[in-house]
């Protein structure tokens, strides 16, 4: 598509556009660049696999704490070279944001690749993101790469770029399960329009659904369970469904509000999408559409704009695909340069754009429960920080840290907790950990939160019973309750057996999963 918008003197104009465009950009990953608490959840793991407790939470039973495999393993692989997490993530994720950008300028017309970089530069909700130690860059690439090389496949069943897609998506699918609402529609597009009959569609499917399937049964057979113990601490909490709805739709408020040029896009996407001529932008309007109701089902999250940080990047696509060239913008003129003044003004001007925070930003504020997570740590979680910390010293430098560090000195072998990122990580792969928010105990994770109690987005803090504790000391059954002592030894049985293939766990495997247990 380069040769779309190179008309002469217009060629030289919009490659140093884009070029401008693609400096900011980095300037701001670098300015910007941080990592969030809950990357330490990861980096524990990760330790706890290199200890030779594989890759859990607590050495003592296997339970998946995090949420992307592909990501948690690209991370372990880091590992191999450096014990720094805090460098290997930033590292890991520049280069994914490298060849974001590289994709950008290999399929995208010097136009677009120029409003695209300038959009990407103005949202909050995607440059927070491109770091932090979380997954969301590496979901932003694999979309990019769907949407870019099925475009370029256009009506072909047999080019390259629809491989390329094709890998895409299934890659997409073991990065976050949750990603399937935004991939679905991409995946019908190829299932009815690239494969001209069922064998050809069912050899596809197979294909694209491969990855899902082979890390699903190694999840189902390892850990006991098909999803990440995470999800089921957030779904399984007894929360009426009107509420988290109702929670959701603060989370698209909130996000309004701090973020709008993320709202209005993906909104704007959705409209253009479907007017569009194309099935690629149809499919992909069709998929935010899904997505932002998944977003409303689930309650969003507590970090503002996690969750719509992808979906921005699929609405920039679809946004930028409307000019093929500068020429057929039919827009008038001064309508044009008053847009382009408007977009100016907001990201230089509006509060808190990826481009005007500085190095010593900050934000504590809540807003429904709803943070702004950069802004939160920032101040002890930046690269900025993290370069100018003494070697030796604690990083970050942050009061969970410096507990996480007095626990593993004296030797703590048993603690309850709620703020598990750092002072985890700190605290070593020795000390059995129970997370009251219960992301990383498969137990807590299957009982409601007490009725009436107050809960944040994210955050469904569950009574430790005593009983559990002396289970757990003294490594016997000492529920007195029958349901909580059955769901117990379920789980003991599916999280502790050494015997992986044993048929005592294997049932136990199939009752927690499809949850035949009274609790």
């Amino acid at each position: 598509m380069e040769n779309l918008s190179q008309n002469g003197g217009n060629t030289g104009k919009w490659f140093w556009v884009r070029l401008t465009a693609f400096l900011l950009l980095a300037l701001v990953f670098f300015k910007n660049a941080w990592v969030a608490d809950d990357a330490y959840i990861n980096f524990r793991a990760i330790e706890q696999l290199f200890a030779g407790n594989g890759p859990n939470w607590n050495h003592h039973e296997r339970v998946q704490v995090y949420t992307s495999p592909l990501w948690f393993w690209m991370l372990g692989a880091f590992r191999l070279i450096s014990s720094d997490h805090f460098f290997n993530s930033i590292i890991m994720s520049f280069v994914l944001f490298l060849l974001l950008a590289w994709l950008m300028f290999r399929q995208l017309s010097l136009l677009q690749a120029s409003l695209a970089f300038f959009l990407l530069l103005a949202s909050n909700s995607f440059m927070d993101f491109t770091t932090s130690g979380l997954e969301n860059i590496l979901v932003g690439l694999l979309l990019a790469v769907s949407l870019a090389f099925l475009e370029k496949a256009g009506e072909s069943s047999s080019s390259a770029g629809l491989t390329l897609a094709i890998a895409g998506l299934a890659l997409l699918l073991v990065s976050r399960h949750d990603t399937v609402t935004i991939a679905f529609p991409l995946i019908f597009i190829v299932l009815a329009k690239h494969c001209g009959s069922n064998s050809s569609r069912v050899k596809t499917a197979i294909l694209m659904f491969a990855p899902l399937i082979v890390w699903s049964c190694y999840s189902l057979v390892y850990y006991g369970a098909l999803f990440p113990n995470t999800a089921y601490a957030k779904i399984m909490t007894g929360i009426p469904r009107w509420a988290m709805v109702n929670q959701g739709l603060k989370y698209l408020l909130v996000t309004l509000q701090q973020d709008p040029i993320t709202v209005f896009a993906i909104f704007a996407a959705i409209f253009t999408g479907f007017r569009s001529q194309k099935a690629v932008s149809k499919a992909a309007a069709a998929g935010l559409v899904l997505n932002l109701l998944y977003v409303l089902w689930v309650g969003g999250d507590f970090m503002r704009g996690r969750f719509l940080s992808a979906s921005y990047l699929v609405a920039v696509f679809v946004l930028v695909w409307q000019f093929e060239s500068a020429e057929e913008c039919r827009c008038s003129k001064r309508l044009c340069r008053g847009t382009v003044l408007i977009y100016l003004v907001y990201l230089i001007a509006f509060p808190s754009t990826p481009l005007n925070t500085g190095l010593n930003y900050s934000n504590f504020n809540l807003d429904h429960g709803i943070a702004d997570e950069r802004g939160y740590y920032f101040d002890v979680c930046s690269l900025y920080s993290y370069l100018y910390s003494k070697p030796g010293d604690i990083f970050p430098d942050f009061e969970w840290s410096h507990i996480g560090r007095q626990i593993a000195e004296s030797k703590v072998g048993y603690l309850e907790n709620d703020f598990n990122g750092m002072l985890g990580y700190w605290a070593g792969t020795r000390p059995i950990i129970i997370d009251r928010l219960a992301l990383g105990d498969p137990l807590l994770a299957r009982l409601p939160i007490k009725k009436g109690s107050e809960w944040r987005i994210g955050h469904f803090k569950r009574d430790v019973p005593e009983e559990y504790r002396r289970s757990i000391e003294t490594g016997q059954n000492r529920f007195s309750d029958p349901d909580l002592k059955e769901l117990y030894e379920l789980i003991v049985v599916a999280t502790r057996e050494q015997e992986l293939l044993s048929l005592k766990r294997l049932i136990a495997i199939l009752r927690l999963n499809l949850k035949l247990y009274r609790v």
